[in-house]
Order: structure tokens, then sequence, then C-alpha cells
């Protein structure tokens, strides 16, 4: 009983706070950078815990996208490199860090959990319709990441959001084929 409050009430307080940083403390700081997959993915992995990882819509996202998410988690060790020389942080660099570090190692630790601990007790199965469920999830989520994220729609900072849409697809074909044929 305690465990299903728990992960959902950590899940509901997470998202909260992501939202707020991302959406209004930081909102100067990040300007389009708002709308990047990996804020969006972490919202899907709030989700995902709200529902106590019971949700296979936001499990089938989560497990698609953690490869990518060990992916763009190297972009941080630029990020990380490269921070204290950034003046146009000044007023909220604190906040910036914490951002940061809120934004891939969550995603990454429930990747790797539910990958860890058996998927299929996570996302349904194809001989239970769950074929139709990825699907889906898939039509939902790439458009939503495609219109939002700037470096896919307008190519900014190319050849990043190539490389990331490259890695994206490439996971979602390799989840495909190990869904499909598991």
């Amino acid at each position: 009983m305690l465990t299903d409050l728990l992960l959902p009430s950590v899940g509901i307080v997470f998202f909260i706070f992501r939202l707020w940083l991302s959406a209004f403390k930081l909102k100067v700081e990040l300007q389009f950078r708002r709308f990047y997959v990996s804020r969006l993915v972490n919202y899907y992995f709030c989700f995902s815990i709200i529902f106590n990882l019971k949700n296979p819509i936001f499990n089938v996202i989560l497990a698609v996208c953690f490869p990518a998410m060990v992916f763009t988690s190297m972009w941080d060790i630029n990020f990380y490199r490269g921070f204290r020389g950034r003046t146009y942080w000044k007023k909220n660099k604190g906040w910036v860090l914490v951002e940061r570090m809120t934004m891939h190692p969550p995603i990454l630790i429930g990747g790797l959990f539910i990958y860890l601990t058996g998927i299929w007790n996570y996302v349904t199965p194809t001989s239970q319709g769950g074929f139709v469920l990825f699907l889906i999830v898939i039509l939902f989520f790439y458009p939503s990441c495609y219109f939002l994220d700037v470096r896919l729609r307008k190519r900014y900072e190319w050849p990043n959001g190539r490389n990331l849409l490259l890695v994206m697809l490439i996971s979602t074909l390799v989840f495909s084929m190990y869904y499909i044929f598991y």
C-alpha cells in the first residue's frame, strides 16, 4: 500500500518541480530550449512514475527513449565543462545546474530500472495487443517532439538535431524488432 502511494507522490512532486523550473523559473535562460526532446521525455517519465510504472503508454516512451537519453546525456559532459564560463546565466546559474542535473539522470535511472527488472513487466507484449499500443505511442510521441524541438524543426544546432533524430529512430527500430519478435 505504501509503495503504491510513494512512487506516484514522488512523480507528482517531480513533475510540478520540473514544470516550474523549465517553464517559469528558467523561462528566460532556456528560451526555446524548454521544448527540447529531453525535457519532453522528462515529463513523460514523470507521468510514468505517477502511474506507478503501470501505464504502458508512458512506459513504452521511456523504453524507446532510454538509448537516446544515453546518447544525449553525453552532451551533458560538454555542458558541465563549459558551465563556469557561461556568463549569460549569472542570475539563475544554480537553478540552471539543478535543471540539468534533474533532466537526464532520472530518465536514465528509470529506463535502466525497467530494462533490468524485465521490460515486459512494464510494456504490454505484442501478443496482448501491445503492438497497436506501440504504434499509437510512436505516432503521438514523434510528431510532438518534431513540432516542439527547434533542433528538428528548423535545423538549429545542426547536426545535433539530425544525430538525435537518427538515434531515436534507430532506438525505435531496435526496440520494435525486439518487441515484435520476442
